[in-house]
């Protein structure tokens, strides 16, 4: 039953997020010439790309800094952190659904031996810093962009994000407060999730929370700074203001059910903000495929790396998740 439950929710998320990435290719590639986007690419300095990926890589360092100060555990490494947040992302590559993101809680419960719902609020908490980040990017750039019905849904939509993760800590707060743990909880799911709810609910303190926000914004602004030399690779001329701007728009907009590897979306946010900039949309596009795969092909290729060095199961030919029983107490 609950294979056919797993292979339901994959099959799902690809009827949902091929389609949707298909129209999304179309618009980001119609009225394109495509002699001159491929020209475009083909003229790219690969001086400014190989400094693009060298500051993707900052970005997952600072973020996986960022999630073991989370976790407040002294083990797993750093390094092995980097490892984790980088396989869930080659995970996300492939297969829809955001399974890596579970997978990471999988395999913080092994490491760190902690309970797996408490390993799973870990990673809600650490993405719910990614929001807040590009929430504030947004808000800081848009008095300096140009205006257009598309963005005001991703502001919409970007702060309705925000909103809905704070209600859920709040809500998980409050629960915990007035409804204390008993000494056994029977149940599985039960158990699961009370340690959620209890993962959400450890207050962060004013210091950490500030700290953990202050990681989040060098984090994208470590890829801000990637999506400017990647720019500069194509000879597009982007203020830093205008690369926090695309920064926050592709990757609030990547929240948009998609392909696995947000293709198709990813090209079309980055035509549609760039259109914003002034930007032809031959560049744009050709911006488009080179900053994708300045971040997609070093993750899928070094994350694919790390997955066959640990031996992952829990990854299985349906595009599996992880199942009830592997969240429970380690």
């Amino acid at each position: 039953m609950k294979d056919l439950s797993r292979k339901r929710a994959t099959l799902l998320g690809v009827a949902v997020g091929g389609p949707l990435s298909i129209v999304f290719l179309w618009l980001a590639v119609r009225g394109a010439d495509p002699g001159e986007v491929w020209s475009a690419l083909r003229g790219a300095d690969l001086g400014w790309v190989a400094l693009a990926v060298a500051a993707i890589a900052g970005v997952y360092v600072l973020q996986a800094t960022r999630w073991r100060r989370v976790a407040r555990t002294t083990e797993p490494s750093t390094r092995r952190f980097l490892e984790m947040v980088v396989s869930g992302i080659a995970v996300n590559n492939v297969l829809p659904g955001r399974v890596g993101d579970l997978l990471r809680a999988r395999w913080l419960q092994i490491d760190a031996r902690i309970a797996g719902g408490r390993a799973l609020a870990t990673v809600f908490v650490d993405r719910s810093f990614d929001v807040l980040a590009l929430v504030i990017f947004l808000v800081v750039s848009l008095p300096f962009i140009a205006s257009a019905e598309w963005l005001g849904r991703i502001v919409l939509g970007g702060l309705s994000l925000l909103v809905l993760v704070v209600l859920a800590l709040v809500a998980a707060r409050i629960y915990t407060g007035r409804n204390p743990r008993q000494r056994r909880t029977r149940g599985l799911l039960r158990r699961v999730v009370r340690d959620v709810l209890e993962g959400l609910a450890d207050p962060l303190g004013r210091r950490r929370g500030a700290l953990l926000v202050g990681m989040s914004l060098a984090a994208w602004a470590s890829w801000a700074l990637a999506a400017w030399l990647v720019a500069r690779s194509l000879a597009i001329e982007l203020s830093p203001i205008e690369a926090v701007f695309v920064t926050a728009v592709i990757n609030l907009g990547v929240a948009i059910p998609s392909s696995p590897g947000f293709i198709g979306t990813y090209q079309w946010l980055a035509v549609s903000a760039l259109s914003l900039l002034g930007v032809g949309t031959e560049q744009a596009l050709a911006f488009g495929i080179l900053g994708h795969a300045v971040w997609y092909v070093p993750t899928l290729v070094t994350g694919g790396a790390f997955l066959i060095r640990r031996g992952v199961r829990t990854v299985k030919p349906d595009g599996a998740s992880i199942g009830l029983e592997r969240l429970s107490d380690a």
